[in-house]
């Protein structure tokens, strides 16, 4: 009853795209216990709109609350009741065909960001109608537009984490790496394209991203030469890190220097052991300290005596990392201003908060990444008593040193 209500209400006079009742939707359809019979009416009504406002896009709030209630509405029906995923699909399709064929580019970022949501509610295999959509993913054409580039990788993710068997067979994988070779060649979407090649790593299996690790090193070293950024910095290493919690430090290694002799010890000491402070966020803070902490404990390539400065200042790296706040080490990039309610169209990306990506924690068997790392060290230096102290009171800054006592008596290990 209360859902008809409101859509009738946009059968009122001048009421046909009122941004207010949308928002109500959307509230409404945040909290409901969306029944099936309920859920048909909800995607009707709301798919009958959405081909209407296709044919004159004027009401950029209203538009972003109507596709806000579909990703809302798809996202909670369906993880409730599987069976609902198709029915929007026969919904929907049609309507976000019309959008990508007839050009309606101001909506081409939430159609992207809808169908990413739609892969990730299939279980695998996923219906042949989304490889087709793939294939048009692939296209060197639908990533012309920056606007797009985001909801693109959202839905490359998604694809990449569905359905990796299919996208292991000819040459897709190829064309995949070559999205992310291209987006990390400017500066606006090299972010964008570390996304991708993240999910890669963590989707598919090593023998099949082997033959192309050397042409993934190759086109990171040559963005390192052109430019420092702290965004690149940062995206390297979380990619660093991910590579060797999923497969080992020796590849890693390995790897790098196959594309250069002895790259790895410049990696490490020009751009791993002076950015690792950089890394936010819970989950890159945890990736990035547990590698760390894997690299300085079990790589034979630390653990020789003759790269005992290289293993100190690594110490001094990850302590900084886990005992100071993030504003006390992190220096401020400065935001990108907000898109104001008013601006109108722009060639602009904006994120759907419903259809957002589940951040997925690689390492969710460690908790404590603080923890973890002292553990591991007390285990090191048992093996060796008076070995690593000696390093760290020589390489580890004193405020540093204390911070690590601290950090060995809360979790009561000794350093021996």
């Amino acid at each position: 009853m209360l859902m008809n209500n409101l859509f009738n209400a946009f059968k009122l006079p001048e009421s046909e795209e009122n941004q207010y009742v949308m928002k109500c939707i959307m509230r409404v359809l945040g909290v409901a216990d969306v029944q099936l019979d309920v859920a048909r009416i909800c995607i009707e009504g709301l798919g009958s709109l959405l081909s209407e406002v296709c044919k004159n896009p004027k009401n950029p709030v209203f538009n972003h609350y109507l596709f806000e209630s579909v990703a809302i509405l798809v996202k909670r029906a369906s993880e409730r009741d599987p069976s609902l995923v198709s029915v929007f699909e026969t919904s929907l399709f049609p309507r976000l065909e019309i959008i990508l064929s007839n050009d309606v580019t101001e909506f081409f970022p939430y159609t992207f960001q809808l169908l990413a949501l739609l892969v990730e509610l299939n279980r695998p295999p996923i219906p042949p109608i989304y490889m087709q959509i793939f294939e048009i993913l692939l296209s060197p054409d639908s990533w012309k537009r920056t606007s797009n580039v985001p909801a693109l990788v959202r839905l490359l993710q998604a694809f990449l984490q569905k359905a990796p068997n299919e996208i292991s067979q000819g040459d897709r994988l190829t064309k995949v790496l070559g999205i992310f070779d291209t987006l990390i060649q400017s500066s606006s979407t090299s972010e964008q394209g570390f996304y991708v090649l993240n999910t890669v790593i963590e989707s598919l299996p090593y023998d099949v991203i082997t033959p192309y690790i050397s042409h993934i090193w190759a086109a990171i070293f040559r963005e390192l030469q052109k430019r420092r950024t702290v965004k690149l910095l940062k995206s390297l290493l979380i990619f660093i890190s991910l590579f060797l919690v999923k497969h080992g430090w020796s590849n890693v290694i390995d790897t790098m220097n196959a594309v250069q002799p002895n790259i790895f010890s410049v990696i490490l000491t020009q751009f791993w052991i002076p950015n690792l402070k950089l890394i936010t966020g819970d989950i890159e803070l945890k990736l990035t300290a547990v590698a760390s902490t894997r690299l300085i404990c079990e790589s034979p390539v630390l653990l020789d005596p003759a790269a005992s400065v290289s293993w100190g200042k690594m110490v001094d790296s990850i302590v900084t990392l886990l005992s100071r706040k993030e504003q006390d080490r992190v220096e401020d990039e400065g935001d990108m201003p907000d898109i104001a309610e008013n601006v109108g169209y722009t060639a602009t990306f904006v994120r759907l908060y419903n259809a957002g990506r589940n951040e997925e924690d690689p390492l969710p068997d460690i908790k404590d990444p603080r923890k973890f790392f002292v553990a591991s060290l007390s285990q090191l230096c048992a093996h060796s008593p008076g070995r690593f102290p000696n390093v760290i009171s020589e390489n580890v800054e004193t405020a540093n040193q204390e911070a690590l006592l601290q950090l060995c008596n809360t979790y009561n290990v000794a350093l021996v």
